[in-house]
């Protein structure tokens, strides 16, 4: 359970860089409610643009997905047409990142509750093989925040945008770009559920959070 009124967040600092264009990101989340601020999923990277970023998040009421290499201005950009207002709801998100598709709108793809997000009111997306932020060592990785890190931890900078609700079931795969079928399945009343993930393979800074 997180609260933003605590400013509760989770990090991580890995000691070596994992894949920069290909991982997989994973989650079951519940939202405490719904506002015109920005709840944090996963980030890294420094927000305000003077390096770099990487944040997935819920602006407002939509789910949006932003990344800068050098500078303030996000050089990628998705932001869904669908809308994300039940707080009484748990949904499942994928974030699939895998540049070194020749196809550009196969190089980051959404699913949501097991459906591939196609519907965007903006979609910009990486050049072939261009690097992103997650998987970087350089940056402290974040879950319920933003990553708001110049030099490796966040001793130095503020944290913003913290993510209000639940969280479980978290996952990053570390080199390898999945599908959602690696973290769900539909359930005989036709729900889509969590399923096992003991057996996949993480990768080299990969990690599951069951979050019980």
């Amino acid at each position: 359970r997180f609260n933003d009124d605590d400013s509760a967040y989770l990090k991580k600092d890995y000691g070596s860089d994992g894949s920069r264009t290909t991982f997989t990101l994973s989650g079951w989340f519940k939202i405490g409610y719904v506002s015109g601020i920005a709840h944090c999923l996963f980030a890294t990277g420094f927000i305000n643009g003077s390096s770099a970023d990487f944040t997935l998040f819920f602006g407002g009421d939509q789910l949006k997905f932003y990344a800068s290499y050098n500078g303030a201005t996000p050089t990628t950009k998705l932001e869904t047409t669908q809308l994300f207002r039940d707080p009484s709801a748990w949904g499942h998100i994928v974030f699939v990142a895998d540049t070194t598709n020749a196809i550009s709108s196969e190089r980051l793809r959404l699913y949501v509750n097991g459906s591939r997000v196609t519907a965007f009111d903006t979609e910009t997306y990486p050049s072939q093989n261009d690097t992103l932020v997650w998987g970087d060592a350089t940056y402290s990785h974040v879950i319920g925040a933003t990553g708001d890190d110049s030099a490796g931890s966040l001793n130095s900078q503020t944290p913003r945008y913290h993510y209000d609700g639940y969280m479980a079931e978290l996952v990053y795969i570390d080199g390898t770009a999945l599908d959602p079928s690696s973290f769900g399945e539909t359930n005989d009343n036709g729900i889509w559920i969590p399923k096992d993930v003991s057996g996949l393979t993480f990768g080299t800074n990969g990690f599951h959070i069951d979050g019980r």
